[in-house]
């Protein structure tokens, strides 16, 4: 018997992955942050009912009661539309969610075969729907391999939410704050050379720590 297998993958536009995982821990967000070229990917393996073999549920798919069982564990990680609208805030560009639907087969239809959809979300909204296959050809391989379960969080530094300790939070917290003490000490020493040499410019203002290009934008901007 094959066996089901759910997910959901967000793709976000921030390069620092342990900031995801910390706001992800303080949100009791049960999930996986991946660091990649193209921004951090939030990853959540979600519940799936499981039958005997000759289950005609198998085919039907879960009942209501199953579903409601679910639904009564109460994990907020597991509302991927809202976890998506939740991080689509953080960021001007937004968030891509990628929902996955596979059965990993060990029959006469030995394989994985399934579907993926994908969503973009801003500003806590849902957008349009955009083609998987597109996206999916143009990122990072690990993306795929990640979907597919081919390689999992914890191969390439994951960090989930859940191991984040209050110390971790403090460090991360005092970082931020170096970080932005920092950049209002260049913004001051630039006003001071504007003063002195009007010519001269200043050295250029730090991007925000947590957030990185938008690759999406970048792409939809080349076509």
């Amino acid at each position: 018997m094959g066996t089901k297998i759910k997910r959901y993958v967000i793709l976000t536009p921030f390069d620092q992955a342990e900031v995801v995982a910390g706001i992800a821990s303080l949100q009791h967000l049960d999930v996986a942050v991946v660091p990649t070229s193209s921004g951090a990917l939030v990853v959540r393996e979600l519940p799936v009912p499981q039958y005997d073999e000759w289950d005609i549920r198998n085919i039907l798919g879960p009942d209501d009661a199953d579903l409601e069982e679910l639904a009564a564990s109460g994990e907020p990680a597991d509302n991927a539309p809202a976890v998506a609208a939740f991080f689509s805030r953080l960021s001007k560009y937004g968030v891509v969610l990628l929902d996955v639907n596979l059965d990993d087969g060990d029959g006469f239809d030995a394989g994985v075969a399934g579907t993926v959809r994908a969503w973009r979300y801003q500003a806590g909204e849902p957008g349009e729907e955009i083609s998987a296959g597109l996206l999916l050809n143009s990122a990072e391989p690990l993306l795929e391999k990640i979907i597919l379960g081919q390689e999992k969080p914890e191969d390439h530094g994951g960090i989930f939410a859940r191991d984040v300790t209050p110390t971790m939070l403090t460090k991360l917290a005092a970082r931020r704050r170096s970080a932005s003490g920092g950049k209002k000490g260049r913004e001051e020493q630039s006003d001071d050379s504007d003063h002195t040499d009007s010519s001269g410019d200043g050295p250029q203002e730090a991007s925000e720590p947590a957030e990185a290009h938008n690759p999406q934008t970048e792409r939809e901007e080349d076509d």
